[in-house]
């Protein structure tokens, strides 16, 4: 893979990541894998700061949209976002989603201000600004304490959301106009002190389901990088596994299958949990 050394706080940038994974599968493919879907290429962003993750989260998310001709693309386009924003880009974006009237409740525990601090951001941070950009971006909720849903239920919401949209590319029923239109966006993991991104999910024959989770700490980065065979291994993480089981609350952003907003609706201003678990 290529190493890229941005300007921007020495972030390090590793492009087509997951092309890099499924390459992979390809050269020794796990004999009781079933299926595999991952999201569209993108570059991934490294973390070189303990608190920037959620911006370097957002900085891989954008080289998604912005790789691939979409709907989505045009809007970010039409938003003056031609490029991937610096981080500090990215805190006034947010902050202008704020003004717009974007997720209040957010901009008043930040006190509405992100520009030139540490300060941490999420998930709603995130769709606040994908809306402003009339992207139509959602929140889940994953509150395992509450007795309403446990790990399985997310896990098995990831999978659906995965395998509904690579279906989508799959359908020959779709135009090729329409599969140009069409990407899988990558999902933005919240928990308490950290954000990673899920690329994919996999299928065993066991039953098992594994999600493909990228943290952009660096030394995960340059782990990834170094490892030449098995780069999936790093990123696999299933119900059983330490890393994921041992939190309790979870928060996902993610596209919904119609990504845009036609025009600003003022409701669209408030961000919930879309799944209501």
């Amino acid at each position: 893979l290529l190493l890229v050394l941005m300007s921007i706080f020495n972030a390090l940038v590793i492009p087509k990541i997951c092309n890099a994974v499924l390459k992979s599968y390809q050269n020794s493919w796990p004999r009781d894998l079933v299926k595999i879907y991952t999201c569209s290429p993108l570059d991934f962003h490294a973390q070189t700061m303990n608190w920037d993750c959620g911006y370097r989260n957002m900085q891989t998310m954008l080289s998604s949209y912005l790789n691939h001709d979409s709907l989505v693309r045009d809007q970010l386009f039409s938003s003056g976002i031609i490029t991937i924003p610096t981080l500090k880009e990215l805190q006034r974006y947010i902050e202008r989603a704020w003004t717009k009237g974007y997720d209040q409740i957010g901009g008043m525990q930040l006190d509405y201000c992100l520009y030139d601090t540490n300060k941490w951001i999420g998930a709603t941070e995130v769709v606040a600004m994908l809306r402003s950009c009339k992207i139509r971006a959602c929140v889940a909720d994953f509150d395992f304490t509450s007795g309403h849903c446990d790990l399985n239920t997310m896990v098995r919401v990831v999978w659906e959301y995965f395998e509904s949209r690579n279906l989508l590319l799959a359908d020959k029923k779709v135009t090729h106009l329409d599969c140009e239109q069409i990407f899988v966006a990558p999902l933005y993991l919240q928990h308490q002190g950290h954000s990673r991104l899920i690329l994919g999910v996999e299928k065993w024959a066991n039953g098992d389901i594994k999600l493909l989770i990228l943290d952009p700490q660096m030394r995960r980065a340059i782990q990834f990088h170094q490892r030449v065979g098995d780069e999936a291994n790093i990123l696999r993480q299933g119900v059983g596994t330490h890393g994921l089981n041992s939190k309790s609350k979870y928060q996902i952003a993610y596209l919904s299958e119609k990504n845009i907003y036609n025009e600003e609706f003022e409701h669209s201003k408030i961000i919930v949990d879309e799944l209501r678990h």
